[in-house]
């Protein structure tokens, strides 16, 4: 497990911010700038169905699609990133972090600002592709074990408060789902914080194959597999015996392969999207009779 333990050494420069007056680590900025990108891709309508037309034979006019105001964006954005962490802290009556210091906040809120509202926008994808997606799915799976792993379940074995929750195999499992699933789920698809009226609908989560949404059930998944990793510990009592930072980097490994999966699936099944890769995207299309 040498290897695995110098992999994840690797990543130190990642996870430790690169000068003190700059406190925040690079994987902190790539996750502000990844999730702003999701919100402005559904802002806009990059996910909405295609518009049929009404009237035949007449020229469409293109119409910008409204969104909703910067504020409204930023109160969802807060949600996704701190609701859970929020929920948590008023069942054990501590303080969350976004009260003790406002870094995150800010970091992710100027982000967002910068990448919606600015000409820096034009610099990004105006929407998802199987390269990009294909990409991302590294910062994608390093950021989402940390929240898993590091965020959720270190802090219950070794907590520094009277006031954390008690170290149980449920306590073990929901916390890390409940940091990563329901509130974002509420900003995304219960509220539809991201449209420019709030309606109440359906988690999609909640709705037929909602479960399986590789969000929705990657937290049931990495949360048990790192627990029998470096078990035995409080709470779980069976386990491999691995260092912390193997277990770790092992649920990366796991989760890259799924949403590698989820970005072959949703943007490059077909012949066509692989060809496009490729910069061959004139080869192999379906002749239209």
């Amino acid at each position: 497990m040498t290897s695995l333990t110098s992999l994840h050494n690797s990543l130190s420069p990642l996870l430790t911010p690169a000068h003190p007056s700059f406190p925040f680590a690079p994987i902190d900025v790539i996750g502000a700038m990844r999730l702003s990108s999701v919100i402005n891709w559904i802002a806009t309508g990059v996910f909405d169905p295609p518009s049929t037309p009404s009237n035949k034979g007449k020229r469409s006019v293109a119409t910008k699609k409204a969104r909703a105001s910067i504020w409204q964006e930023l109160a969802g954005l807060m949600i996704v990133v701190f609701g859970g962490e929020t929920f948590l802290s008023l069942c054990t009556g501590s303080t969350p972090s976004w009260l003790v210091t406002p870094n995150i906040t800010l970091l992710f809120c100027v982000v967002h600002i910068i990448q919606t509202r600015t000409s820096f926008s034009r610099l990004l994808p105006s929407k998802p592709s199987l390269l990009f997606e294909l990409f991302m799915a590294i910062p994608d799976s390093i950021g989402r074990t940390l929240l898993l792993t590091r965020f959720s379940i270190i802090p219950l074995l070794y907590p520094t408060s009277s006031k954390s929750l008690p170290v149980t195999p449920a306590s073990l499992i929901l916390v890390p789902f409940i940091l990563a699933v329901p509130f974002a789920s509420i900003a995304f698809s219960t509220f539809n914080f991201f449209q420019p009226s709030l309606n109440l609908t359906t988690p999609a989560e909640l709705k037929p194959k909602g479960w399986m949404l590789v969000d929705t059930w990657c937290p049931l998944l990495i949360s048990p597999l790192f627990l029998t990793l470096i078990g035995p510990v409080e709470g779980w009592n069976f386990g491999l015996g691995w260092e912390e930072n193997e277990g770790v980097l092992a649920c990366m490994i796991v989760l890259w392969i799924c949403f590698t999966g989820r970005a072959i699936y949703n943007f490059g099944y077909e012949k066509e999207h692989l060809i496009e890769l490729f910069g061959k995207s004139q080869y192999g299309k379906k002749k239209i009779e």
